[in-house]
């Protein structure tokens, strides 16, 4: 990802686990420009709009990937995301009928993924680095015993 994707995070959201910042930094950049470019077009833009749900599928799998490598309970959080995902493709497929409007799924997303991001993955980057942290702790432990142990 280009450094210049951080500048599409606010700081706000934040939760200081990078890999899930630079991919929400990504979404936030790729959904700006899915918005102007359905401006420009003055039109729904399937090609970006798909481009986009694949990369949100894809981050959601960093998340669940993340958290289990940490031994951390993700059903509720997955539920979550499918529940999300399901929403976002039947937007997808209903832009196709008659008086579709982009921009009510653009704000769907935008609003999702801000909200998402406070009530859920704060919660998740806080649990990663507490995992983090441990582990870390555990190993300096470990390794001031062995020095002590032959010392």
């Amino acid at each position: 990802m280009r450094s210049s994707s951080l500048s599409y995070l606010p700081s706000t959201l934040v939760i200081d686990v990078p890999e899930i910042d630079e991919q929400h930094a990504g979404l936030f950049e790729q959904l700006e420009t899915f918005k102007v470019s359905c401006i420009d077009h003055n039109a729904y833009q399937a090609d970006e709009a798909e481009a986009l749900f694949a990369t949100l599928e894809a981050h959601c799998r960093t998340e669940e990937r993340l958290a289990r490598q940490s031994g951390l309970d993700f059903s509720g959080h997955g539920e979550k995301h499918r529940l999300m995902l399901r929403g976002i493709r039947k937007m997808l497929n209903d832009m196709e009928k008659p008086g579709a409007d982009v921009f009510s799924l653009i704000r769907y997303v935008d609003y999702w993924f801000e909200r998402h991001i406070q009530e859920e993955d704060r919660n998740l980057g806080i649990n990663l680095r507490q995992v983090a942290f441990a582990e870390v702790g555990e190993q300096f432990a470990d390794e001031l015993l062995e020095q002590r142990v032959s010392g």
